[in-house]
């Protein structure tokens, strides 16, 4: 199943967000990276793993970055 989202509150890798798997405030920075590491390497017991705020949140800052292109 596929998230999506048109929010784009955060686009800035500074900018921070209350997390709701780790249950706790990381900035945007923090998140792409461990979410990506995660999903690259088959890390399963990673929370960040298939995490749909994650996903989420790649998408928003993938979006900004090609509108500012």
């Amino acid at each position: 199943m596929r998230f999506t989202s048109t929010e784009t509150g955060i686009q800035v890798p500074s900018d921070t967000f209350r997390c709701t798997q780790r249950r706790k405030v990381l900035t945007l920075n923090r998140c792409l990276n461990d979410f990506l590491e995660s999903n690259a390497f088959g890390l399963r017991r990673a929370s960040c793993f298939r995490c749909p705020t994650g996903r989420r949140n790649r998408e928003i800052f993938a979006g900004a970055e090609q509108d500012e292109s």
